[in-house]
């Protein structure tokens, strides 16, 4: 009796142990209305963290879109291999919640640059999601834009800028990022630059990240970093899509500077008061 006891016990700490960190799909309601907006709700993938200080919201590249569903239980690919251990006390800190946002319209990606994702119903939903996650884990927010996530990530903050509501967002990882991505003059923002020295979308040129990080290195007073990732290998399919650019076999090299530089500009959270 005693031994079946024990082990109920034990098997009662593990499931909360375990429900301590946990991955799922939550769907945010969007409740801003303009013409031909969709009022679709704004699924997104999240692993949250044990003992988190931040969380960081990721906007996709190519056209956004993941397709994701309620009932989805994992990512793989880019965003088990670069995201996920942010949450992953096991691989790093562990002390990043990850939400990978999924526009529920295509963001059509152009020619020379995404203007799709200039669009007010793209960037309102982006502050949507922001908001509701704020809230809810009631930590600071980071965004991170990868290629043309990079356009939407740039875009949405300098709207924040023009609302004065830039308070909103804590940092920014600029990532293997679509020419033209930029931040204005006026960002006040740590930023971490993230480039393949090998990455062959000609979309996305390291020299091109470079001159941007350059700029903000003269205007913004909270000094920006720029790491060139060295490591992973190509792949046999479109290099914008794969390989370099998506940081393959080297997301341990993207996701410890990721991690290492929210913990450097994010301040540990105070440990609740005792009764």
């Amino acid at each position: 009796m005693q031994k079946s006891i024990l082990l109920c016990i034990g098997l009662i700490i593990g499931l909360l142990s375990q429900a301590a960190a946990w991955a799922q799909v939550v769907s945010v309601e969007f409740k801003d209305k303009g013409f031909l907006f969709s009022d679709a709700p704004t699924l997104n993938f999240v692993w949250a963290a044990k003992q988190a200080r931040a969380t960081l919201i990721f906007i996709p590249g190519g056209e956004g879109r993941l397709a994701l569903s309620p009932d989805r239980s994992n990512l793989g690919g880019f965003y088990a291999a670069t995201l996920k251990p942010l949450s992953d006390d096991n691989l790093t800190s562990g002390a990043v919640n990850v939400v990978v946002f999924d526009s529920p319209v295509l963001l059509p990606s152009g020619t020379d640059y995404p203007r799709s994702r200039q669009s007010a119903e793209h960037l309102q939903r982006i502050e949507s999601v922001a908001r509701y996650f704020k809230e809810r884990f009631g930590l600071p927010v980071w965004i991170m834009g990868h290629s043309n996530g990079a356009v939407s990530m740039t875009e949405f903050y300098k709207m924040l800028q023009k609302a004065q509501k830039e308070n909103l967002v804590e940092g920014a990882i600029y990532s293997s990022a679509r020419n033209g991505a930029a931040f204005n003059e006026n960002t006040r923002l740590p930023i971490l630059f993230l480039a393949h020295e090998r990455d062959g979308c000609e979309k996305s040129q390291p020299a091109k990240s470079k001159a941007h990080f350059e700029q903000q290195s003269k205007s913004n007073p909270i000094q920006p970093e720029y790491l060139l990732i060295k490591g992973g290998e190509a792949q046999a399919q479109n290099p914008c899509t794969s390989g370099f650019h998506m940081f393959y076999g080297a997301g341990k090299e993207a996701y410890s500077a990721i991690d290492q530089f929210i913990a450097l500009h994010t301040p540990a959270q105070p440990a609740p008061a005792k009764p």
